[in-house]
C-alpha cells in the first residue's frame, strides 16, 4: 500500500503545481470530508455534519472509506486526479507524505484568526504532531492514548483483579497469567485468551518507552531505528514475551477473527488499543466492560494517537476552514466525544461530562486523561509510513515467532537505511 501512495503523491505533486490539489465541494458554499471508520464511527461524522449544516445552512458531502489503507488510497488517486475532497482526515503518523508534497493547507494562520477557538485551547501534544516549521497544518480532533481495555466478567471468574489505578506490567502479566489457567481449567483455552495485542510498531512504542528506551534517534528528524539499546531491547521483548507465554491467540487466530472482534465476543479479557474502539464496544450487552491504563515498568507512559482535519489545497479554503473550526471546535469536538470516537484534544471538552460519561461506558474515562501527562509520539515526516511499515511486518514475525528478534531488528535496519 505504501508503494502505491509514494507513487500517487508524486503524481499528485506534479497536478496540484498544474492545476490546484483540492476542491470537490460544488464551488457553491458546499463542503466535502473524506474520513474512515467501522459503521459506528462514521455514523458520529454524520452527526457532526448535521450539526454543521444546521448551524450554517451550508451542506457537506462525507466521502466515506472502511479503513486506514483504503483511506490513504482514495485520497491519494483523488489528489492524483484532482478532485480531492475540501476536508480530510489524517493521523499525523501518515500525513507526511500528503505535506512534504505541498497538497496540505496550513491552518494555523486562521486559528489564531479564529474568534471561536485558539491555540492554547488544545492539549499541546496533538497540537505539536501536526506542526511543522512552526507553522499548524491540520486542526487536531483527539489526543488518544493506548489503554487496556477489560473484559470485567472474564477478570471475575479468573479471580484476577481489575486495575482501580495505575499498575505495573507484572501485574498486567499476572493477571493475564490467571486468566490464562482459568482458560485452561474451564476449557476454553484456545478459544478465550488473556491478552489481545496488534504487533504493530505504534503498540510496541509505548512498551520501549516504559522501560525507558526510545524508538528514533530523532523525533524531528529520524535517521534510524534504536532498537539494539538495552532499554528498547527490554520493552521488545516483554511484548514478544506475551504470545511466547501461551497468553495472546495465534496467528491464524486473529487472521479468522480479528481481535477487536474478539473482544466483543467474550474471546479475550485485555485488549491494548486507542480510543477509536469505543463506539463499536458500546455495543456490547454480554458483560461489562472498562478501561485500564497502559501498565508501568521503568516509567509511566503511553504513545499518542491523534487525527486531524486537514484542508486540501486549492480547496475553497474559506469555506473549508469554517467547516474545520466547527468540527475541531467545541460542538464538533462534544458530539464526537459523546458518541465515544475521540479524547478530544479540547482541554474544555476533554474535561467535561461530555467526554466523562457517566451513563455510558468506559466508567473509568480519566484513565485516558491521565495518560496525557506521559504521552509520547512517534515522528511525522515525509517517508515515516513506509518505514513505520517495514518495522511493523517485522516485529510482526518476531512476535509470533516466525523471525529471531535479532534477524528482525537486523532486517528493519537493512530496509529502512537511508530511507528515513
Amino acid at each position: 500500500m505504501e508503494t502505491v501512495l509514494r507513487r500517487g503523491i508524486s503524481l499528485l505533486a506534479a497536478c496540484c503545481a498544474l492545476a490546484g490539489c483540492g476542491g470537490d465541494g460544488g464551488g457553491d458554499g458546499s463542503v466535502s470530508m473524506q474520513v474512515f471508520g467501522d459503521p459506528e464511527e462514521l455514523k458520529i461524522y454524520r452527526d457532526v455534519i448535521a450539526g454543521y449544516e444546521k448551524a450554517s445552512g451550508k451542506k457537506v458531502t462525507l466521502i466515506e472509506a472502511p479503513d486506514r489503507d483504503a483511506h490513504l488510497a482514495k485520497l491519494t488517486t483523488a489528489f492524483a486526479a484532482g478532485r480531492a475532497p475540501d476536508v480530510f482526515l489524517l493521523n499525523y503518523r501518515n500525513f507526511g507524505p500528503f505535506q512534504s508534497r505541498g497538497v496540505v493547507e496550513p491552518i494555523g494562520r486562521r486559528l489564531k484568526g479564529s474568534a471561536v477557538i485558539s491555540a492554547e485551547d488544545f492539549y499541546e501534544s496533538p497540537v505539536e504532531a501536526f506542526t511543522v516549521g512552526g507553522d499548524l497544518q491540520c486542526l487536531p480532533q483527539n489526543a488518544s492514548s493506548l489503554v487496556v481495555y477489560v473484559n470485567r466478567a472474564l477478570f471475575e471468574r479468573a479471580g484476577a483483579e481489575v486495575p482501580s489505578g495505575p499498575w505495573t506490567f507484572d501485574d498486567f502479566v499476572a493477571a493475564g497469567r490467571k486468566i490464562r489457567d482459568y482458560t485452561i481449567e474451564a476449557r476454553l483455552a484456545g478459544d478465550t485468551h488473556a491478552i489481545g495485542v496488534d504487533p504493530a510498531l505504534i503498540r510496541l512504542a509505548p512498551f520501549v518507552y516504559s522501560a525507558g528506551g526510545e524508538i528514533v534517534d530523532e523525533l524531528s528528524a529520524p535517521t534510524a531505528f534504536t532498537f539494539r539499546t538495552a532499554e528498547a531491547r527490554a520493552g521488545i521483548d516483554r511484548l514478544l514475551g506475551l504470545y511466547r507465554l501461551d497468553l495472546t491467540p495465534t496467528e491464524l487466530q486473529v487472521e479468522s477473527r480479528p481481535l477487536d472482534q474478539r473482544f466483543v465476543d467474550g474471546k479475550v479479557a485485555m485488549f491494548l488499543s486507542s480510543r477509536r474502539d469505543v463506539p463499536t464496544l458500546r455495543l456490547i450487552e454480554g458483560f461489562e466492560w472498562d478501561v485500564a491504563p497502559f501498565p508501568s515498568s521503568e516509567q509511566s507512559s503511553s504513545v499518542l494517537h491523534s487525527d486531524a482535519f486537514c484542508i486540501a489545497r486549492g480547496s475553497d479554503v474559506e469555506e473549508a476552514w469554517r467547516f474545520v473550526e466547527y468540527a475541531g471546535g467545541p460542538e464538533g469536538q462534544k458530539l464526537l466525544a459523546r458518541g465515544g470516537r475521540i479524547v478530544p484534544s479540547l482541554k474544555a471538552v476533554a474535561e467535561s461530562p461530555d467526554f466523562l460519561r457517566a451513563d455510558a461506558p468506559p466508567k473509568n474515562a480519566q484513565v485516558f486523561l491521565n495518560a496525557l501527562e506521559g504521552l509520547r509520539r512517534l515522528p511525522n515526516t515525509r517517508n515515516w509510513p513506509a518505514v513505520e511499515d517495514s518495522a511493523t511486518l517485522a516485529f510482526k514475525q518476531a512476535f509470533y515467532s516466525e523471525l529471531p528478534v535479532d534477524q528482525a531488528i537486523e532486517r528493519i535496519e537493512v530496509e529502512t537505511d537511508g530511507k528515513f
